[in-house]
């Protein structure tokens, strides 16, 4: 590695600049899976506010309304469901899942403006979805979740759900899918043979692929849906250490302020023989592998991102993955619709596959 001349004139310390985008992120956001949701009311902190989130009772439907009672203030997740609306506790006030007040039990008139926000949602590979517009805007057609063949097909798991606040910008989780050279020191990986990134439109691509003759080849497919939703599929063969296997995961977020978010991370293996009929022993097994590779799995991040400071203008060297292209896709969800570049649409490929990053024995996962 080439330093530089220490005798020439020095350039002046770097100095970093950090700010926070002004606006959440336009998009759909994973809150859970579908199972974890039913007609009990639960209070959801997203957005910089709060909601309460609940099943209709005649439609099986997840609602999601602005959780503050605009009569006197109450928390309608303290309150409980009949049909399809959720009753104010205080009052019993009668919100439909549309957020118009239905009934109010000792009123001959409801009032006009009697009326709170209601979220869009969508139920899809057995998760739950909020969408989020600051400018107000419905859900975009052709960025809806695309149901994901894998999760349909027989055999799985259960998803399971961990969630962390991290008091850090949801950007600095996204920067992930370009980090080629954060696989190493964070998360323990032999090597990476193949790296490519694929921006389109909302959707954004990392595929890689890295082989050990312990670990054996493994070849995984991560794609973000828009801001706050990444589905990964990874299969692994060989290797004297570990048997070939499938799984599954989830690295998502949901900002709950402009500084902070909550991390979602979500699991699914496949079915081990004898566990078919038995769902509390696929969940438990599953969340025995979690803590089995939490270490160098997708927590390993998590002390970065709670003790880093959010960097605009990182120094970036020619072995770094496409890390300014990344945050180019990540801000058309900044800006309202009609200022999103027609550039975005386009289909593009960054390839860093070379050069190969090998990394020390000492930094492999066994």
């Amino acid at each position: 590695m080439n330093q530089p001349d220490r005798q020439q004139d020095l350039p002046p310390p770097y100095e970093i600049e950090s700010s926070l985008p002004t606006r959440f992120p336009r998009g759909w956001f994973c809150i859970g899976a579908a199972y974890e949701f039913t007609n009990e009311p639960v209070q959801l902190d997203y957005f910089g506010t709060s909601l309460v989130a609940y099943r209709g009772q005649d439609s099986g439907k997840l609602h999601i309304l602005d959780a503050f009672c605009p009569h006197m203030g109450a928390n309608l997740a303290d309150g409980c469901v009949k049909g399809d609306s959720v009753i104010c506790p205080f009052h019993e006030w009668s919100w439909g899942s549309d957020g118009f007040c239905d009934d109010i039990p000792y009123a001959a008139k409801i009032p006009t403006k009697a009326r709170i926000k209601s979220w869009p949602t969508m139920e899809i590979n057995e998760l739950i979805f909020i969408w989020n517009d600051p400018d107000g805007g419905a859900p975009i057609k052709e960025q809806e979740i695309p149901l994901n063949e894998e999760v349909a097909e027989p055999g799985w798991t259960p998803w399971i759900i961990r969630r962390v606040p991290v008091g850090n910008n949801a950007r600095e989780l996204i920067d992930n899918m370009a980090d080629k050279a954060h696989f190493g020191p964070v998360h323990g990986l032999p090597s990476v043979d193949k790296f490519v990134n694929i921006s389109e439109g909302h959707t954004y691509i990392q595929l890689q692929e890295t082989t050990h003759e312990a670990l054996g080849h493994a070849k995984s497919c991560a794609t973000y849906y828009g801001p706050g939703y990444m589905i990964h599929s990874q299969s692994t063969t060989g290797g004297t250490q570990h048997e070939s296997n499938r799984f599954m995961s989830l690295v998502m977020n949901a900002p709950t302020s402009l500084g902070s978010f909550e991390f979602l991370a979500g699991f699914k293996y496949r079915i081990p023989e004898g566990m078919e009929d038995d769902r509390d022993a696929q969940i438990n097994h599953v969340n025995e592998m979690v803590d089995e590779f939490a270490d160098r799995g997708v927590f390993a991040d998590l002390h970065i991102w709670k003790n880093k400071v959010p960097i605009n203008n990182p120094i970036l060297c020619d072995g770094d993955g496409p890390v300014i292209r990344l945050r180019q896709w990540y801000d058309q969800f900044l800006v309202p619709v009609d200022q999103v570049p027609a550039s975005m649409k386009e289909r593009k490929i960054y390839d860093k596959s070379e050069p190969r990053i090998e990394w020390p024995a000492n930094m492999i996962m066994e």
